[in-house]
């Protein structure tokens, strides 16, 4: 593996009637309305779907409920004094020993799990069905818990019918989970939400069947993560399988097991070990990083140490980096990392030798990073701004604006400047909702081309070539 290439690269609603929406003389005549959907692993049969009006996730005397028959149907029965919590509140499907699998249908369910789906009202799919998934269960299940460790009285049926801003905070919430997992998973919303059973898209049934083992261990311990850390912005635990993770190509296809807390904006730690197959034991740690970030005299000032396994029976690429960059629109900064190998991460946190420099411009526009270049003199070699390294206890923003005076910052410059390497990226954003939402540019000193779609719905696409008129999809794989 190329450190200082990784090193570079790194920096950069259901058939309702009569609820909800619909008109007060329903609940008020005292007719029940009925929740049709599907239990779907493959198709479950002998599963407790139930309206969790609580939201503990247990199935409690007074919640309305039924069990999935045929292929996975059901036919929840909504009581009229419910009504008005049935699109506020999750579904949830119970999957006990013993239920049946149509994948495997002469091998009952050895071990019991439970899937969600996401309360109505804050969907951004318009599904005839309530298709119950793991997919849905990954959507829903790390927004309750970022809900949880923020509402001190805790969340109700109650609690979100009176609470106008907890009900825009959970669509909110929802609608940015939704994006999340597109992107980790290259799906768009319609196909979380739908009967991929019945479409036949084997590769996202595949999917949600891998996920279920790895579910069941989130859950629990996402809750355990939030109790020790109740002042975090955000704690969870994600276990997932590598071979769909795997946007970089640097996960096998084996269990992890991932861990995120931040205490704050720009203060984070996480760290990802490799997992047995009946994920109880943590086999080693694969990769770790931490990140401290304070602002001052104009200037942001981000540590970052990270170390990733090398190989298996063997050490740590260890990577510490200083960022120092101005607080502009126009900004200029500088990078001073120094790697190695480690053999651990105590070990990494001391390490010292050479250090590589980057120098760094970034446009914003209103928000955005519409550019960026970078340039790296390896192993000490003076940038002219070598006499900036562990100076960032008296940086001054004056120290780094001359930066942008030595770089050409335009996309199609390649001027080297001296340096080792260096690349270039421009960013194009719309608000044209027929368009892409950003579309990422870059080319390197190595006549490498790559480009970076992003779509509205969170899928995405990658493009590779030696030129900007040959990029395709077919290059990445050569």
């Amino acid at each position: 593996m190329n450190v200082r290439k990784l090193t570079l690269l790194s920096s950069l609603v259901s058939v309702l009637v009569g609820c909800g929406g619909g008109s007060s003389s329903d609940s008020d005549s005292g007719q029940s309305v009925l929740l049709k959907g599907k239990a779907i692993d493959g198709y479950i049969i002998g599963a407790t779907v139930f309206l969790d009006l609580n939201l503990n996730s247990q199935l409690d005397a007074n919640e309305p409920n039924v069990k999935t028959q045929g292929e996975g149907d059901f036919e929840l029965s909504i009581p009229s004094q419910y009504q008005q919590c049935a699109k506020y509140v999750p579904l949830v499907v119970d999957v006990p020993k013993g239920a049946i699998d149509t994948d495997t249908p002469d091998t009952p369910i050895e071990d019991a799990y439970q899937m969600v789906f996401p309360p109505q009202f804050a969907l951004t799919t318009d599904q005839d069905l309530l298709n119950l998934t793991p997919l849905t269960s990954v959507v829903w299940k790390q927004v309750e818990q970022e809900l949880r460790s923020q509402q001190a009285s805790g969340l109700s049926c109650d609690s979100i019918l009176k609470e106008e801003a907890l009900r825009a905070d959970i669509s909110q919430r929802l609608k940015e989970q939704e994006f999340r997992v597109a992107q980790r998973y290259n799906v768009t919303v319609n196909e979380l939400y739908g009967d991929y059973v019945a479409s036949g898209d084997t590769a996202l049934h595949e999917l949600a069947k891998s996920l279920v083992p790895g579910l069941q261990k989130s859950y629990t311990e996402t809750k355990q993560l939030v109790d020790v850390n109740p002042e975090a912005d955000f704690a969870w635990v994600e276990y997932f399988l590598g071979k769909f993770y795997d946007q970089s190509e640097q996960y096998d296809e084996k269990w992890y097991r991932y861990e995120f807390v931040q205490v704050s904006n720009g203060n984070n730690r996480s760290e990802t070990y490799v997992m047995s197959d009946d994920l109880e034991t943590k086999l080693f740690l694969f990769e770790q990083h931490q990140m401290n970030t304070i602002q001052r005299n104009g200037v942001n000032i981000e540590n970052n140490v990270a170390i990733q396994k090398t190989e298996y029976d063997s050490g740590y690429h260890c990577n510490r980096d200083e960022w120092l960059e101005t607080l502009l629109d126009d900004s200029s900064g500088v990078r001073n990392s120094v790697f190695g190998n480690a053999q651990s991460w105590d070990e990494c946190l001391t390490m010292t030798g050479n250090f590589d420099q980057y120098l760094v411009t970034k446009n914003y526009r209103n928000g955005d990073l519409v550019s960026y270049t970078s340039h790296s003199y390896y192993d000490g070699r003076d940038s002219g701004f070598s006499h900036l390294v562990g100076m960032a206890d008296v940086i001054d923003q004056t120290d780094l604006t001359p930066i942008r005076g030595k770089i050409d910052t335009d996309f199609y410059s390649e001027e080297r400047h001296n340096a080792d390497s260096w690349m270039r990226v421009k960013n194009e954003f719309s608000k044209n909702l027929d368009e892409p939402s950003q579309i990422m540019t870059s080319h390197d000193s190595d006549d490498r081309w790559e480009r970076f779609t992003s779509y509205r719905d969170g899928t995405h696409k990658k493009e590779c070539g030696d030129s900007e008129e040959s990029l395709s999809v077919e290059s990445c794989t050569k």
